[in-house]
């Protein structure tokens, strides 16, 4: 997204941002005469309530560790991302029953705040249960509509892109879209 010219705001857990986020869009990250987006890499904790966020804070939106605390916020700073957002991706993060409630309260939030986007949620399918289950709650619990994207569809639009992958390499990857139903901007 960052390298089509869209400013891009990373989330994850500390934890993960520096021993996968941050390695990742470091050895992805290309530098070009042209104008790009922003990016920048927060951390968004699903486990604190959205009334606990604060978009401003350039270290975490939400965290349970106690260091961003601290930090002073700069809501005047125009690089700081925060909503609307345009688009929400959100990939890989459907693997424990647990965070099923706190991660689709948290894309509620978001899409709630932002006048609702699509939410594209990117899966490899290794729990079907799992899988089914959020999606269904998603739909039934947070008014979500829910559509999976067709394999020819992303496959035609990776090809576009430059992207070939092998029918193997799609085995148990879906996307799905989601958009939620009936929403105004509270941002």
């Amino acid at each position: 997204m960052h390298s089509l010219g869209w400013d891009v705001l990373a989330t994850d857990t500390a934890h993960t941002i520096s021993s996968v986020l941050s390695p990742n869009i470091a050895s992805n990250h290309t530098t070009s005469s042209c104008d790009r987006g922003i990016i920048q890499i927060r951390e968004l904790d699903w486990l604190v309530p959205p009334e606990s966020w604060d978009w401003t804070n350039p270290i975490a939106v939400a965290s349970t560790n106690s260091y961003t605390s601290t930090t002073v916020s700069r809501a005047d700073d125009p690089t700081i991302l925060n909503p609307p957002f345009d688009l929400i991706v959100s990939s890989d993060t459907i693997y424990a029953a647990e965070l099923v409630q706190p991660l689709l309260r948290t894309l509620h939030a978001a899409v709630t705040a932002s006048g609702s986007p699509h939410v594209y949620l990117c899966i490899e399918r290794r729990d079907p249960a799992l899988v089914d289950h959020t999606l269904s709650e998603a739909k039934d619990v947070w008014g979500f509509t829910v559509t999976r994207v067709s394999h020819g569809r992303v496959s035609k639009a990776m090809e576009k892109g430059g992207l070939k992958w092998k029918k193997e390499d799609w085995d148990g990857v879906e996307i799905w879209r989601l958009k939620l139903k009936n929403v105004k901007c509270v941002a």
